[in-house]
């Protein structure tokens, strides 16, 4: 389970990344464009979108590193057991969120899936939404994943409150 999540962080970083360079290359794009007097419509949608996915990535790489959603002030002051059940305790408000969203992104996407860009007609909506249940169902296996973790650090005689 280790290794499929860590080559999911792996793909989700890679795409983040190039998502976020072809946001980079659209606005420059845009700015050149402008400059020159040429008309680029299709340059805003893809920067758009491509933000979107790029953010959505992270977002999910942020929950698989614990660095999404948290609270410091609180956490720093649990150790042991109580760090465990704290965590678990974030992780399980977490799936309230994520499981949600990965089940409605599929109904998003399949609402929406024939429906146009409006400057790039030929490119569907649907991949654009994708982001949605891609994200949502990345996220519910990291929580899982920590959710596991903290009953190994409840079940093992290490853990000491």
């Amino acid at each position: 389970m280790k290794k499929l999540i860590a080559s999911l962080v792996r793909i989700q970083e890679a795409l983040g990344t190039l998502l976020l360079a072809i946001f980079f290359l659209a606005i420059l794009a845009q700015i050149s464009a402008r400059y020159l007097a040429i008309p680029l419509l299709w340059t805003e949608e893809v920067a758009n979108y491509s933000f979107i996915w790029a953010v959505f990535m992270g977002a999910s790489v942020m929950i698989h590193h614990k660095a999404h959603f948290a609270f410091n002030f609180f956490r720093d002051k649990f150790s042991g057991r109580t760090a465990a059940v704290y965590d678990a305790f974030i992780s399980v408000v977490l799936l309230c969120f994520t499981v949600p969203m990965a089940y409605y992104g599929v109904i998003v996407t399949t609402s929406f899936w024939h429906y146009n860009w409006i400057t790039l007609p030929w490119v569907k909506m649907g991949y654009t939404w994708l982001c949605l249940p891609i994200t949502g169902a990345t996220m519910t296996i990291y929580t899982i994943a920590h959710i596991v973790d903290d009953i190994r650090i409840l079940a093992s005689k290490e853990a000491v409150s």
